[in-house]
């Protein structure tokens, strides 16, 4: 059964993205039935379609379409260009699964946008502001297609394909952040409520507050190293981040906001025989004593504690979650240690870090203290 037209011009195609709703265009080349993006707008999309289709059936080249007109494009194609960075991605950068999950996400809505068989000289600055411009009423959503879209034209111009990141040249949206910041006086309101809850959730939040670490490697803790452990306790604590693969050990004796982690890791040791720091004390409908405590699970400890505790969002904003506790930890840790200790035990490695890390390709680990 042939797809409706939808009152379309001959070889203009639409397709509608199920993940955002948004609908774009794209051009079949009736030569070779490849199909160029033609973004997401109906009428311009028309109007390019019926030049394209005169130029081609008559002959005639325009300078504007001449590199469809001409069909001689020497650079690949969109999709082979994703296909190599999502193949990067998975075997040279060892990315977390759920980050591997959302790169895959955002190639294949920019793949959708722009046209598998596009070539990446055919493709514009222009082109990539429209598609992010059709994001408009989501801007996160916004800023995780501009930075895969910097990503994949990273690698593109690394692998020779391009001579500069089109991407990079585009606006990066604005996101208002809608969550409330957690303030000190704030998590030891919230960490005396938890007190009196599983004892799971105070400890959380300590080693959250001590490590500076996200909540899937706090999660993670081990009293000792498996052969599978991602983060565990021996001389040192260490933990070889879930989300990037960088590798920080944390002395025993780092002490933060009267919080000591040598005594939060005792405090960890209580009657119940488990491997892992954050486990459950009693039964739960899937769990036993002993069990690991899930991510989502500390999410919902923490907002249980936090609502007992009455904290709000300031100024309609939502009111802080777990994850808060990171950035409050950093910022802790650059008041009292300063900034190269915080953006060192947070695991932080970027630009403006490099002078306070060795590149040992990820054989070695960034001491803190």
């Amino acid at each position: 059964m042939r797809p409706r037209r939808h009152n379309l011009p001959m070889n203009l195609y639409r397709t509608e993205d199920k993940t955002s709703g948004k609908v774009y265009y794209a051009y079949r080349d009736p030569r070779s039935g490849k199909r160029h993006g033609l973004g997401s707008d109906k009428e311009q999309a028309i109007a390019d379609t019926m030049a394209l289709n005169s130029a081609i059936y008559a002959s005639i080249a325009t300078t504007r379409l001449s590199t469809i007109v001409e069909n001689k494009p020497s650079s690949p194609t969109f999709g082979r260009v994703l296909s190599r960075h999502l193949e990067l991605c998975e075997k040279k950068r060892k990315l977390a699964a759920n980050t591997l999950k959302n790169k895959a996400s955002t190639g294949r809505a920019w793949e959708k946008a722009l046209g598998a068989g596009t070539h990446l000289s055919e493709i514009k600055v222009r082109q990539l502001v429209e598609v992010l411009d059709s994001y408009e009423d989501r801007p996160r959503m916004a800023l995780a297609m501009r930075s895969a879209a910097v990503d994949i034209w990273k690698d593109a111009v690394a692998e020779g394909w391009a001579e500069d990141n089109l991407a990079a040249k585009t606006r990066a949206p604005t996101v208002v952040v809608n969550r409330s910041r957690l303030t000190l006086p704030d998590f030891m309101l919230i960490y005396e409520q938890a007190l009196k809850l599983d004892a799971w959730i105070s400890r959380a939040m300590e080693l959250a507050l001590l490590t500076s670490q996200r909540r899937e490697d706090i999660a993670a803790l081990e009293f000792r190293r498996g052969k599978d452990s991602t983060a565990w306790i021996d001389d040192r604590l260490y933990v070889i981040q879930g989300k990037t693969k960088n590798k920080v050990s944390i002395p025993l004796d780092t002490c933060i906001a009267g919080f000591t982690l040598s005594s939060t890791i005792k405090a960890c040791r209580d009657n119940i025989v488990s491997r892992w720091l954050v486990h459950h004390t009693r039964p739960r409908a899937l769990s036993k004593p002993g069990d690991q405590v899930w991510i989502d699970t500390i999410s919902k400890g923490f907002a249980r504690a936090r609502d007992l505790a009455g904290i709000k969002g300031e100024n309609g904003k939502t009111p802080p979650s777990f994850h808060e506790i990171r950035s409050l930890s950093i910022r802790l840790y650059t008041a009292s240690q300063g900034p190269e200790y915080a953006q060192a035990i947070a695991g932080h490695k970027d630009a403006t870090t490099t002078a306070i890390y060795r590149d040992v390709r990820g054989d070695e680990w960034v001491k803190v203290g």
